[in-house]
């Protein structure tokens, strides 16, 4: 694996991306989750075979990409915007493979129902296929969290704490990600990288009725231990579609690309082969 190179897709939103092994000759996009950011995927990245071209996007609001005023986060959104850069990115005529963990699963299944054609394939990882009363009042609460500021980067860092806060993540790994994840304020404090105005309120999407549309091979990748993407509900979303597979990756938790990369990666290049 080669290390990570910045690029920008300069049109608006201006977005981010990190891109490793650029001579690759199959294209595989990777989406992150809420609050998170195109970092996230470096772990998968170093147990991915150098055949793939890993494209990870910073989506708008998040990372180094443009926040958005008037406030537009929503999976259709973030799915715009995949489309317009993989416009810039990718050969004509070549269909990457699309891969969005959490958040940026809604925003695959979007991409997908929407911009279809541009993709070979999507790959959905511990995204909510369907919601409760709980989970919608939480989504709700989340909009009205405060902006929390730190006094320096190593009390930051420090205080970082994944949204749940579960798995079993190294904690190099764990630091690792809480410095790509912080940023100065202009009052010479840290705080988190990401909109907090993506927090909108609500999923934005109904993703079963997505899947039940999508005419794209599509996994499923599910983390066991999840509260996130549900056993019943992973199983419900592969009855809607006879495109979908489900894989679950055993004792593994929400944040799955940080707890097992290697099994994230031997998931979605099984995937691929069986594509071919």
């Amino acid at each position: 694996m080669t290390h990570p190179s910045s690029h920008w897709v300069e049109s608006s939103p201006r977005l981010h991306y990190l891109e490793w092994n650029p001579s690759g000759s199959t294209t595989v996009v990777l989406l992150h989750g809420n609050s998170a950011n195109a970092w996230w995927w470096e772990p998968v990245a170093r147990e991915m075979p150098a055949e793939f071209r890993l494209l990870a996007f910073d989506q708008r609001g998040h990372g180094d990409s443009e926040w958005v005023r008037p406030a537009a986060y929503k999976p259709t959104d973030y799915a715009s915007d995949l489309a317009r850069a993989l416009r810039e990115v990718v050969d004509d005529g070549e269909r990457p493979i699309v891969v969005g963990h959490s958040m940026g699963g809604l925003s695959t299944l979007a991409f997908a129902a929407h911009h279809g054609s541009l993709a070979r394939a999507v790959v959905v990882i511990d995204a909510a296929v369907t919601s409760s009363r709980g989970r919608d009042r939480f989504l709700r609460r989340l909009k009205s969290l405060p902006v929390v500021t730190y006094p320096d980067l190593a009390t930051a860092k420090d205080r970082y704490r994944l949204m749940p806060n579960e798995g079993h993540i190294p904690t190099g790994t764990l630091h690792a990600i809480a410095e790509k994840s912080l940023v100065r304020t202009e009052d010479d404090r840290w705080t988190l990288k990401f909109d907090r105005e993506s927090f909108f309120g609500g999923d934005g999407i109904d993703p079963m009725e997505a899947i039940r549309r999508i005419t794209l091979p599509m996994l499923l990748l599910r983390a066991e231990m999840s509260r996130i993407m549900t056993a019943e509900a992973a199983a419900a979303a592969r009855e809607a579609n006879q495109m979908v597979e489900l894989v679950t990756i055993p004792a593994a938790h929400h944040h799955v690309l940080l707890e097992k990369p290697d099994a994230v990666a031997r998931a979605v290049c099984g995937f691929i082969a069986r594509l071919r």
